[in-house]
Parts: C-alpha cells; sequence; structure tokens
C-alpha cells in the first residue's frame, strides 16, 4: 500500500485510479453525493483505506451501482466511537488480504 504524507495527495491519487464520487456515512448506509443515492452495506466494499492526519480516507467501491468514490473519516482505527459499519468493513477487507 502507498504512504501518502497528507490527505490530499491520497485523494489526488484516488482520483487518478477512478474514484471520482463522493459518500458520506448516513448510520449504516453511504451517501454517493453526486447520484444523490442511498447505498446500503452490502452493495459496497472498501478496496483501500490510509491514515493520515488523524483520519482516514477510503476507497470504496459500489459494484452494482458502477461507482467509485472516497469516504473520508476524522476517527481512528482504533476510536471506539468508529462507526460499527466501517468496523465490519474493514474487517472484511483484512480477511480478503490475508486470503
Amino acid at each position: 500500500m502507498k504512504i501518502y504524507l497528507n490527505k490530499a495527495d491520497a485523494i489526488y491519487d484516488l482520483h487518478k485510479h477512478g474514484f471520482t464520487n463522493d459518500f458520506h456515512l448516513a448510520g449504516n448506509d453511504l451517501l454517493c453525493i453526486q447520484e444523490n443515492l442511498v447505498i446500503r452495506m452490502g452493495e459496497f466494499v472498501i478496496v483501500e483505506y490510509h491514515r493520515i492526519e488523524g483520519s482516514i480516507v477510503f476507497g470504496i467501491v459500489a459494484l452494482h451501482h458502477n461507482i467509485k468514490g472516497i469516504l473520508l473519516s476524522h476517527r481512528k482505527l482504533d476510536s471506539k466511537d468508529m462507526s460499527p459499519l466501517l468496523v465490519k468493513k474493514l474487517s472484511e477487507l483484512s480477511i480478503a488480504e490475508t486470503e
């Protein structure tokens, strides 16, 4: 995984790789801002993430909707107040990386 010095560099690189939509966490779902579309938990995967400056930049793919985008979280991975949805999705990513 590439190491970035700041969030802007990570976001720029993700944009170059087709992650062009912006996601916001809405409860247990993601909201795709550009498409004004709610994406349910089972409809997306986190394909990469980067810890930078106290935040996490996620590269997300919603295959059924043909959407690639970015979610920016200001919580740390070890934070107790991090969304259970993101914790579950990250555990799925970790399992896939070890297989």
